[in-house]
């Protein structure tokens, strides 16, 4: 099959799929949901989905997802999920989380938007979470302390092991920062 995905054989890639829906007669149309609620729950289940995996058995870890959108494809969402023993560096356009697989608990660490809609949340802030907004400002002031790290004497980041991350809780099937 040409453009097949390494995934799953059955199928082609999903740059394929995508340029066919594109060449598709325009009086074709495609319905979609509540697309908020189906990434939501499509969130969950990776996140569930990593936790399982136990990627570092039972040793707390960390899990940073990255959403995007392609170039190529400016309609279609790219997730990707990063695990790590170590707290990450705060980056933009990422949200994380701490993993406690013994508890089977799990912890929010921050969501940080993409830097380009940074200054557009500051500009309108009064209608955002003040966490949020706090977050991004001390982001964009490389105020690593709200990220859960300190600077040593010689003037060095390291993890926090004292600061305390967000409890998730369940609520509507869905894992919600508190």
């Amino acid at each position: 099959m040409e453009n097949q995905s390494r995934f799953d054989p059955t199928r082609k890639t999903v740059g394929a799929t995508y340029l066919d829906a594109q060449k598709a007669p325009h009086d074709v149309s495609i319905q979609n949901g509540d697309l908020t609620n189906e990434l939501m729950k499509s969130l969950v289940d990776d996140l569930n989905d990593a936790i399982k995996s136990q990627p570092f058995g039972d040793r707390t870890f960390y899990v940073t997802v990255h959403e995007k959108k392609d170039i190529t494809m400016p309609r279609a969402i790219k997730r990707v999920l990063y695990n790590s023993l170590y707290r990450p560096y705060p980056e933009d356009d990422t949200i994380v989380f701490k993993i406690f697989p013994t508890s089977n608990t799990v912890k929010f660490c921050w969501c940080l938007p993409h830097r380009d809609e940074m200054d557009n949340f500051l500009m309108n802030e009064f209608m955002f979470d003040k966490e949020f907004i706090m977050r991004i400002k001390a982001w964009m002031n490389n105020k690593l302390e709200y990220f859960g790290f300190f600077k040593d004497f010689d003037e060095h980041w390291w993890e926090n092991d004292k600061f305390e991350d967000s409890k998730m809780e369940h609520k509507s099937k869905l894992l919600i920062p508190s």
